[in-house]
């Protein structure tokens, strides 16, 4: 099988190759939620044809076979329909060699490419994910393919007793152990670059899918939209509050504002009109920002958003401080500066109380009030009537949340289908039966064809609490749609009518609000917000992933200077280098001291360690060894004086030398190491 030219000291063993197989399993499972699938295939295919390569049973792949292997991997990975310029297809690549390198894995040398490729693979993991289950699944990705490197290391010789599952399982333990003990020596090292190594802006950045990373709340509105998004129990973002935790009712996390109307979809603007995005990428500081009158008192916090691949941020409204990288938006928002693909921090100061925009623009009041020219004529009729028996505004606002309370309005996440046209007097006269999203368009609608500017806003009401952690879990079950109203001297009012016909959604949750119906993540068989008897374990999950987020992955350049400062004081360069020096020295101590006290600790082998309790005993007893005195002559003289335990001395001193000199008995040193175990217990 194999030429001249191939050493047989540097050759993988079977047991090598099977921990090769089992690193690149472990390494490539995670990308089944991210890549196509059929590369799994390709990895155990290549695999087992190398295994029966080594057992003699297929002959080595030729350079043509793996040439046409080669195409038809690339043609796969064109016909998956992944765009050449991205992540996707990157990863893909790399694995599509990761997994066909197993076909000429012969040498060390290879098996070291495998190794190696791994690590870097775990590498592209974390820009999928980076939770704090994804890096626990990778610290046991990367022993396995430690363990795996020390494995491809091993002779031949090493692995004669392959044959007996004690042996088996022994090498396996022993192959872990070790892997483990170094990845401790490098805990303390990694420990130290990550408190004191500088922060960067990245120089780059990663193209990845454009349509496949997006979730959450989107830019658009039609009705039964947020009702799907309600069945998705992914968090969306965490907030710690500075000081008292504002009021259920009170939790409106304000993110899109919809105008535009075009019969069934609300939108931001008229798709046809220019975006209000500045050249540079950033949102330009509207005056908006400044039409604010503070009342009230302050809610400081901070939100942790998880990977949305949006730009929009939730927040209370408004928002008059930001420290972290957001910006302010037009009509009260706050934007990320780029979209956001990693769990991003940032810190909020919001006055709920203040009013908001007391004088309305022209342009402003235009575009609040715009519906379409024809069409649901029946809502049109319903507000010239209850706009004609109304004395004012406010009284005809009154009318309107009246009649979601009194008539028959059902709140339900099985709205019936509205179809294209007249969707407004679909819900509002015939089905009466919606979400949040059929309520606030309809409330709109009705505000706006009474001449009173309105507009609905999207985002997320209310949060679960977790005790524990002082944080609040906003999930995506919490997205919500509510209105805003101008009223003259008052500026922008927040109504919302869902809290007319479903007040347990706006003063508990939307669990609550779906008892009765059933309906609260019902395709969500598995999902732990529905077994109760898991909340404990379920929150405590949920705190392990805030404070992973938040102190680890949020560990930015300002976060590290003030850590310094409360370890250390006032940081300077010198005092930098001094105790970056004496950490360095410390992990040097504690690396020689380990190496040295593991060599003392492994120089004696196991049958020389049983050897000497063996002669330890019978010390006791009154017969020393001298130090001239071979095994097998103190075994003649103890068994003189200890006629009583001559059999179990002349047996022990036999498996003893045995280990010490017959070569045949190292192929299975374990069963004489077990006799002379027992042996010992009979002469105590």
């Amino acid at each position: 099988m194999f030429t001249k030219g191939f050493p047989q000291d540097r050759l993988i063993t079977y047991s090598g190759m099977l921990w090769l197989l089992a690193a690149q399993i472990v390494v490539m499972l995670p990308f089944l939620f991210y890549l196509p699938v059929w590369l799994f295939p390709i990895l155990f295919f290549s695999a087992g044809w190398r295994i029966r390569v080594m057992l003699g049973k297929a002959q080595q792949p030729g350079i043509i076979v793996k040439i046409i292997l080669g195409i038809l991997g690339l043609a796969a990975l064109k016909l998956s329909g992944i765009p050449i310029v991205s992540l996707e297809m990157t990863a893909s690549f790399l694995m599509l060699g990761f997994a066909y390198k197993s076909l000429e894995v012969i040498e060390r040398r290879d098996g070291m490419v495998v190794v190696l490729t791994g690590f870097i693979l775990i590498g592209v993991l974390f820009l999928y994910s980076q939770s704090i289950l994804v890096a626990l699944y990778s610290c046991i990705s990367v022993l396995v393919l430690t363990g795996a490197m020390i494995a491809i290391q091993q002779s031949g010789k090493q692995n004669l007793s392959q044959n007996t599952r004690s042996k088996q399982s022994s090498a396996i333990f022993a192959n872990l152990r070790l892997s483990s003990s170094m990845l401790l020596l490098c805990l303390p090292l990694m420990i130290l670059f990550f408190l004191f190594a500088p922060r960067f802006q990245p120089f780059w950045t990663v193209p990845t899918a454009g349509g496949h990373a997006k979730t959450g709340i989107t830019d658009s509105m039609s009705p039964g939209d947020i009702a799907k998004l309600s069945q998705s129990d992914e968090l969306a973002f965490s907030v710690s509050f500075e000081g008292k935790r504002p009021k259920q009712n009170e939790l409106y996390w304000r993110g899109l504002v919809l105008q535009y109307f075009d019969g069934k979809t609300w939108t931001q603007n008229d798709p046809d009109s220019p975006p209000t995005m500045l050249g540079n990428g950033d949102f330009a500081l509207s005056s908006k920002r400044l039409a604010i009158t503070k009342q009230g008192e302050p809610i400081n916090y901070k939100t942790i958003y998880q990977k949305t691949g949006q730009a929009w941020m939730f927040a209370l409204n408004p928002v008059v401080d930001i420290q972290g990288p957001a910006v302010f938006a037009p009509n009260f928002r706050i934007m990320a500066k780029q979209e956001i693909i990693e769990p991003v921090l940032v810190k909020f100061s919001s006055y709920p109380d203040s009013q908001k925009e007391l004088e309305l623009d022209p342009a402003t009041r235009l575009i609040n009030l715009q519906l379409p020219e024809g069409g649901n004529t029946k809502s049109r009729l319903l507000a010239e009537q209850l706009l004609a028996s109304s004395a004012s505004n406010q009284e005809y606002i009154q009318r309107v949340m009246n009649r979601f309370r009194e008539q028959q309005y059902f709140y339900t996440l099985r709205p019936p289908l509205l179809g294209d046209a007249d969707t407004i007097d679909g819900f509002l006269i015939d089905s009466q039966k919606g979400f949040c999203a059929h309520y606030a368009g309809s409330f709109v609608f009705m505000m706006r064809a009474a001449g009173i500017p309105a507009r609905v806003v999207s985002g997320y009401q209310g949060g679960e609490w977790n005790e524990k952690g002082q944080f609040l879990a906003v999930h995506q079950f919490d997205a919500h749609a509510w209105t805003e109203v101008w009223l003259e001297g008052q500026g922008w009012q927040r109504f919302d009518p869902t809290a007319m016909v479903a007040p347990q959604r706006i003063e508990q949750n939307l669990e609550a609000a779906m008892q009765q119906e059933g309906s609260f993540l019902e395709g969500q068989v598995l999902s732990l917000n529905k077994m109760k008897w898991l909340n404990g374990l379920r929150q405590q999950l949920d705190l392990l992933q805030y404070s992973w987020q938040r102190f680890v992955l949020n560990f930015d350049s300002t976060t590290q200077q003030n850590f310094l400062k409360n370890m250390f004081g006032e940081m300077s360069i010198q005092k930098t280098m001094l105790i970056v020096g004496g950490f360095f020295a410390a992990i040097i101590l504690l690396w020689v001291g380990f190496l040295g006290l593991a060599k003392k600790r492994n120089i004696e082998a196991p049958e020389h360690q049983l050897y000497r309790r063996f002669c330890d005993l019978l010390a006791k007893k009154g017969i020393e060894r001298e130090i001239a005195q071979t095994p097998e002559a103190f075994s003649q003289l103890a068994a003189t004086k200890l006629p009583d335990f001559a059999e179990a001395i002349r047996e022990f001193t036999r498996n003893y030398s045995a280990l010490c000199y017959n070569p045949m008995a190292t192929a299975e040193p374990h069963r004489y190491l077990d006799k002379m175990k027992s042996v010992l217990k009979l002469i105590k």
